[in-house]
């Protein structure tokens, strides 16, 4: 049975909608919403291969910060000039081109960004979500494995149960 393309997660947890995608091989952008938080999860032909966040602590210098990848300093430097070039410049890549961050540890941290935007949704209780096969067309595209992802969630969720 098909999950439709919109509807709650309360209805229809995460993790189905997910498998569903995944199964039909979809391309496209699921976006679930609770409040005024908006979380964005991408996908091509069925695979995750990126997601966005609304939520500051989801924020790609924000999770370096977190991560120790790069110090608070480097990140309000590189937040400086990207407001400069008027957002046409990538944080990531005002991080590479400085020297703050090397593109492999860039790389590594989008993939954390992108479990955490997906982790913290598995969390959530309620929220509308809805499906549209449209991607963005500069979107950078991470190859994130399915099946080691919900493994890595599921024993998160046990470790801090």
């Amino acid at each position: 049975m098909s999950i439709p393309l919109s509807g709650t997660i309360r209805s229809k947890p995460l993790s189905n909608i997910l498998e569903d995608l995944r199964r039909r091989k979809a391309t496209g952008a699921l976006t679930l919403r609770s409040g005024v938080v908006a979380k964005c999860i991408y996908v091509k032909d069925g695979q995750i291969i990126y997601a966005t966040s609304t939520e500051q602590h989801d924020r790609l210098g924000e999770i370096l910060v977190k991560a120790g990848k790069i110090t608070r300093e480097n990140l309000e430097h590189a937040l400086r000039i990207s407001k400069k070039s008027a957002g046409l410049k990538r944080l990531g890549a005002i991080l590479v081109e400085k020297g703050f961050l090397p593109p492999k540890e860039l790389f590594r941290g989008l993939k954390i960004q992108v479990k955490e935007i997906i982790f913290s949704l598995f969390l959530w209780r309620d929220g509308e979500y809805q499906f549209e096969e449209r991607l963005p067309p500069d979107l950078i595209q991470l190859q994130i494995d399915f099946e080691e992802l919900i493994s890595e969630i599921i024993e998160r969720i046990k470790a801090e149960a």
